[in-house]
């Protein structure tokens, strides 16, 4: 323990290299008018989504133009060169859930709650980066991030749709006290209000056929502000983003104590970890792609020091976009750089075009993140799960509905809960004990023992067990081999004198197993029956020759052993 200590701390300073700067740079004007291009096309398509998803966050607009900032970070630091890094729909919705019992979203109180948010965010990425933790994310079953995408998807949705059609709704972090809400208060829409946002996710959805790299998005906040400008929707009781403030986000350190670290610790864990699904999906899809070597715990580095820029200017939590990694991807960037164009980018329009953001409507905002997350939503995927497998099914669709009737990072946890129950269920009592026999015709072990090319000698079973042995699931093994006895003499007719135990299955016993399964030889052996066991792994072999009983038991190494020995014809 003390040597992998020291080894992850000898292992850190190299870490925080950016990954361009180590294996030396070569970067060619080539490149350099890739990423300008590419960079450009990302920041059109990101300005107008991070004020979007800024107030999905419950925060103010212009928060999504500083935690858009922190991008260049993250690319130039992870190990993927192409991934952007900024606001995201999902992340933001978390941070809304995580902070809104809090403090009043757009307060003071709640902006510094979410830099902070940001901040223990991007300290657990960075331990988990730093320790080489990276492949802990495969421990999350896939069917619970399917479920809870799709029903975060559809909850951000709902988010929006009080903004959407002007309706004055309070937020509350369980999705059915919304929808409540929503529903009382439907009588009081804004019938301004609703047919700017109609008509803008109308617009949004027309220009959906068109390429990714088109920035419908910008052209509808263009046309949008143009309109509230000329038509001055504000005196129509229709709410605009109002005054921006000008100028780049200050240094500010995060607001902690040991209630706020105690409050905001779990919830920046269930961040942590849903950001960081998503995107490592996202660079594992690229990585196909673009053929790149993907650094899982570099990634994380890359991810941690991007969260915590963001909560010391300002911001609140950030991931990988799959949408704007896309059209990064599309535009023909080369290599992080592009992040730090879109980064320049918006800088400017941090700097110069916030006044004309004035006049803009919050329905156009919502309409764009409406329509960003109801991309997420992927029915098919849950079904085509639940044919493949009604186990991970069954948890996708759990983990869906959990999420509409509690909080979105309890419905994680539960979600994972009962994955882990239904595993658990399947290693003990959905261990597989079958009989079976020699093919003739290829000379292998088969448990199609009914087929005519499969032949079972007489007196003889051979049954293979399909799972490691340990302390939960050996009584039940044992309970399925005497099924296998006693199937064979009913419909053999014949007593069992030897029993052959296909250990091809079995990697690994522990010793509660070992000692229940000397028991239940000795059980077998009184009863006049003839034990030994064929195809033992390595691992499993070490550990039966360890043992005083085991080591002097009959191993059979392959079929025509066994046949010899027990004299089978």
């Amino acid at each position: 323990m003390v040597s992998y200590v020291r080894n992850t701390i000898a292992r850190i300073p190299s870490l925080l290299i950016p990954v361009w700067a180590r294996a030396g740079f070569h970067y060619t004007r080539a490149d350099a008018r890739a990423d300008f291009i590419a960079g450009i096309t990302v920041a059109i398509i990101q300005i107008p989504q991070s004020m979007a998803f800024a107030i999905t966050a419950g925060l103010p607009a212009v928060y999504g133009l500083y935690a858009s900032l922190v991008g260049s970070i993250a690319g130039l630091w992870g190990s993927s060169r192409q991934l952007s890094t900024g606001p995201v729909a999902m992340v933001s919705l978390l941070t809304l859930t995580s902070l809104v019992s809090l403090a009043a979203p757009e307060s003071l109180q709640f902006i510094r709650l979410a830099a902070t948010l940001a901040l223990l965010t991007g300290i657990i990425y960075l331990i988990l980066g730093f320790f080489r933790l990276g492949q802990m994310i495969h421990l999350v079953p896939h069917s619970v991030i399917a479920g809870f995408s799709t029903a975060a998807a559809l909850l951000i949705v709902i988010s929006q749709v009080p903004a959407l059609l002007g309706i004055p709704s309070p937020q509350y972090d369980v999705v059915l006290q919304n929808i409540v809400a929503l529903v009382r208060a439907v009588p009081h829409l804004s019938l301004l209000t609703s047919l700017i946002g109609i008509l803008a996710l109308v617009f949004l959805i027309f220009t959906r056929r068109l390429p990714r790299a088109f920035p419908s998005a910008l052209v509808l906040l263009t046309v949008a502000i143009l309109a509230g400008y000329g038509l001055h929707i504000d005196q129509y009781h229709v709410a605009i983003v109002g005054l921006i403030p000008r100028g780049l986000p200050f240094f500010a350190l995060p607001y902690i104590n040991s209630g706020t670290l105690a409050a905001l610790l779990p919830k920046a864990g269930v961040l942590a970890l849903v950001a960081f699904v998503t995107t490592h999906a996202n660079t594992k899809t690229l990585a196909r792609s673009t053929h790149e070597t993907l650094n899982t715990d570099q990634e994380l580095v890359g991810q941690g020091l991007a969260n915590i820029a963001a909560g010391f200017f300002q911001g609140f939590p950030v991931s990988g976009s799959f949408t704007r990694t896309a059209i990064n991807h599309e535009a023909g960037a080369r290599t992080a750089f592009s992040s730090v164009v879109s980064t320049f980018m918006t800088i400017f329009a941090i700097l110069f075009l916030t006044p004309f953001f004035y006049y803009l409507p919050r329905a156009a905002l919502s309409a764009i993140v409406m329509l960003s997350a109801y991309s997420l939503v992927d029915f098919k995927r849950l079904g085509a799960m639940y044919e493949v497998s009604r186990s991970d099914g069954i948890v996708a669709l759990f983990t869906f509905a959990m999420v509409f009737i509690m909080k979105p990072e309890d419905a994680l946890f539960t979600g994972m809960l009962v994955a882990l129950a239904l595993f658990i269920r399947q290693t003990v009592w959905g261990v597989q004990v079958s009989e079976v026999g020699l093919d003739l015709t290829r000379h292998v072990l088969r448990s199609a023992v009914t087929e005519e090319q499969v032949h079972v000698f007489p007196g003889v079973l051979i049954a293979r067990i399909s799972m490691s042995l340990y302390y939960a699931n050996t009584g039940h093994i044992l309970t399925e081999i005497d099924r296998c006895v006693i199937a064979h003499i009913h419909r053999e007719s014949t007593h069992v004198r030897h029993l052959v135990l296909d250990m091809s299955g079995v990697n690994f016993m522990d010793i509660t197993g070992v000692e229940m399964f000397e028991e239940y030889i000795e059980q077998l052996e009184r009863r006049h029956m003839h034990v030994s066991m064929i195809y033992v792994r390595a691992p499993v072999f070490t550990i039966l020759q360890n043992t005083s009983y085991f080591s002097h038991r009959t191993i059979f190494y392959n079929i025509a052993e066994m046949r010899m020995k027990l004299q089978l014809v």
